[in-house]
């Protein structure tokens, strides 16, 4: 019997996203920051397997993003951890000084083992040792229900076995009221339309987080659209306060972008899009297509002509695609690409021909493996 083991393939590491805070609770924003990883067998005080620093800038957040696997080794070989057995736990220490002054800022099970590497150890000949059933096993459910009783919503975390409740208002008229629960990627999400509020269940933080929003004076029942992406990121339109609202859940934090609504009609919403992990939407008074990157949790706008006479003149058709957007500016004759990988947006002029300044360019994609 031949026995194949994958070795060459497998990349030695596995990304890694944080918030850098300093002392005063505040993210450190655009520094420099030491962290010190550490993966622990079976428990968090279990055997420290491997050890590694990282020197790393901050964003204007205080996000930092790093590859574990791939620092200053301390102690250990990475490529020597045997990710088929036992939990891992990841152990995180930061300096926001940039210095050696580590403080630990927590230690959490690796949920989601890098399957890559764990198939580099396995013998996918033998029976038993399929790599699609170590995927599976590896998946979890977040199971929930709705008290309407005691206006509760309840999530049962299968990673922590945990029941997590959410009391929502029912209304001083109507004790019987509900909310509408739905669920992305093991989030769990409602709205709260009495005391006008988002809740989202995190599957990853395995916590409950909210995001307020403007009900408006004159009707309180009123609720926000909400648009929740497979990933588990969603939007909502706060439409009296003007604001796009967005949760990232890979950082677990809300991010808020105003939109323009015009002077004359204060309840006309923005078209919203999702691409990836990545959203927008066009501001049609400002004449803006704007994005939000949840890899940088940074807000990216650009700007379209719609000609001086017409400033109602229909908006852009947005082209998605794997965190993608693109569009045609048809006035100013330039193609718009907002780059996921980048995080920036770019263009292109093209050459309408002096016959017809209307004629656009076809928008063709290619996608890589």
């Amino acid at each position: 019997m031949t026995t194949a083991v994958v070795f060459a393939q497998v990349p030695q590491g596995f990304t890694y996203q944080a918030i850098a805070f300093n002392p005063s609770g505040n993210p450190v924003a655009n520094g420099n920051v030491s962290v010190k990883i550490s993966i622990l067998n079976n428990s968090v005080t279990g055997t420290n397997l491997y050890t590694e620093t990282h020197s790393k800038t901050t964003n204007s957040k205080g996000l930092i993003n790093l590859n574990i696997g791939q620092g200053t080794p301390v102690s250990g070989t990475f490529s020597g951890i045997n990710w088929a057995i036992n939990s891992k736990f990841i152990k995180v220490e930061i300096d926001p000084a940039g210095g050696t002054n580590y403080t630990s800022v927590g230690t959490n099970q690796l949920m989601s083992v890098p399957y890559a590497m764990t198939a580099s150890k396995i013998d996918i000949s033998s029976p038993g040792s399929s790599i699609g059933d170590d995927i599976l096993e590896s998946k979890s459910t977040s199971h929930f229900f709705t008290d309407k009783y005691d206006g509760k919503v309840y999530v049962l975390s299968s990673r922590t076995g945990i029941w997590s409740p959410q009391t929502y208002n029912v209304g001083y008229t109507n004790n019987n009221t509900t909310p509408e629960v739905t669920a992305n990627n093991g989030n769990v999400i409602f709205i709260d339309k009495y005391d006008g509020k988002v809740y989202i269940f995190s599957s990853r933080a395995g916590t409950w987080s909210s995001q307020p929003y403007n009900v408006g004076y004159t009707n309180n029942n009123i609720i926000p659209y909400l648009f929740a992406l497979s990933n588990g990121s969603t939007l909502f339109i706060d439409k009296f306060d003007h604001k796009i609202y967005v949760y990232n859940y890979t950082s677990g934090t809300w991010s808020s972008q105003d939109f323009n609504i015009g002077y004359t009609n204060n309840n006309i919403e923005p078209s919203t899009f999702a691409s990836g992990s990545n959203f927008a939407f066009i501001d049609k008074y400002d004449h803006k297509v704007v994005v939000y990157n949840t890899k940088t949790m940074e807000w990216k706008s650009q700007p379209y002509s719609i000609t001086y006479y017409n400033n109602n003149l229909s908006s852009p058709d947005i082209t998605r695609s794997n965190g993608n957007f693109i569009f045609v500016d048809r006035y100013d004759h330039k193609i718009y690409v907002f780059n996921a990988k980048t995080g920036n947006w770019t263009s292109q002029e093209y050459n309408v021909g002096y016959l017809n300044n209307n004629s656009i360019p076809t928008l063709l994609g290619s996608e890589t493996n």
